[in-house]
């Protein structure tokens, strides 16, 4: 994020340091290897999936800098105390959080139904999503004991970082694997 004098989140770099350009770097790396995966199939429902999955991991990765979940979370707080239930946040964060749970279950349902088809690769790559996607859920519910645990260190290292990394490497080790593995068949 960016801000100005007044603390407010304003467009331009949110994470100006080596740890967040490795993560850009990493999205980057993720989504152009989801794109070879795209590229390699032939038109087919796998095809589409690596085509999804390269345009979320460009998505993540400019979020990674714009640092969007903290717009969003300015605007519900402003939203709070403007409507006067800004005492009753915890309140309203739990029901967000659930319905985030809800749906993060609900995609890894989805999701082990639709890739069941596809490759191995495909299905990893959808693993991935999930992890990445209770990496978001977590780093979306600006509980102060959430914030904490994510900026502890290991190594000089955030744990907010550790996950994150996690999760998108998964995802390019997956499409790696797919592009092994229809290499070794021929495509």
């Amino acid at each position: 994020m960016t801000s100005a004098i007044d603390g407010r989140w304003h467009p331009g770099i949110g994470d100006p340091n080596v740890t967040g350009w490795v993560t850009v770097g990493a999205y980057t790396l993720a989504m152009l290897l989801c794109y070879l995966c795209h590229s390699a199939a032939a038109p087919s429902p796998e095809r589409r999936f690596w085509l999804v999955v390269t345009l979320l991991m460009a998505v993540f990765g400019v979020n990674k800098q714009l640092d969007l979940q903290t717009w969003f979370t300015e605007v519900g707080r402003d939203l709070a105390l403007q409507q006067g239930w800004y005492q009753r946040r915890r309140f309203v964060q739990g029901i967000f959080i659930f319905f985030l749970m809800v749906g993060l279950f609900w995609l890894r349902a989805w999701l082990g139904i639709r890739l069941g088809n596809l490759s191995a690769g495909a299905r990893q790559a959808g693993v991935g999503l999930v992890l990445l996607a209770a990496f978001v859920v977590m780093r979306a519910s600006s509980f102060h004991h959430v914030d904490a645990m994510l900026g502890l260190s290991l190594a000089n290292v955030r744990v907010n970082v550790v996950l994150e990394i996690s999760a998108i490497s998964v995802i390019a080790w997956a499409a790696v694997r797919r592009l092994r593995d229809s290499s070794t068949l021929g495509g």
